[in-house]
């Protein structure tokens, strides 16, 4: 049976490292894209050679870089997460808004919906339903839209309905 030991991740403390050092590191670690060990000196007590030394000897900056990528990894995790549960969300919107429509549709006497309307009606809850499906995929994929906002079903389909309202004639109950 074979035993793996699993490294330490590389922002972790350092065997040898003393907890000023590393106190110190977490400090530089912790300031992001404007890290500078000048700016490391207001969270210790040792002076800038000393400070310069141990980013030197303990390897700060790879340290750093390795921390600032697992962070974007996880924010990346987080944000596909988000796309997920916006999508479901969308899909769910989508499938209640043809429910809500065709209950209303059932509801009204035939004389009052022209046939038209209804058709657009189905024909546009169905497509936000399906193109919300297929922007989920893409998205979760990876692929880029090359105008969002153009690009968002939910616009499309409500300028189209606005549209439709605007355009259509209806005859007066």
């Amino acid at each position: 049976m074979v035993t793996t030991v699993e490294e330490p991740d590389p922002w972790e403390r350092v065997p040898g490292e003393r907890a000023v050092s590393y106190a110190a590191f977490r400090a530089f670690r912790d300031l992001g894209p404007t890290r500078r060990l000048d700016r490391v000196l207001p969270f210790t007590e040792a002076s800038y050679d000393t400070v310069r030394h141990w980013s030197s000897r303990w390897a700060w900056w790879r340290r750093a870089e390795a921390w600032d990528s697992e962070q974007y990894r996880e924010e990346d995790r987080e944000r596909l997460e988000a796309i997920r549960v916006m999508h479901q969300n969308h899909q769910r919107a989508g499938r209640a808004a043809m429910r809500k429509g065709l209950e209303a549709l059932q509801e009204l006497p035939a004389s009052h919906v022209p046939a038209g309307a209804a058709a657009r009606l189905l024909e546009l809850g169905a497509r936000l339903e399906r193109q919300t499906l297929i922007h989920s995929v893409e998205e979760l994929q990876g692929v880029e839209e090359e105008d969002a906002a153009r690009d968002d079903p939910w616009q499309r389909i409500a300028d189209e309905l606005i549209g439709s309202v605007d355009g259509d004639e209806r005859p007066s109950p």
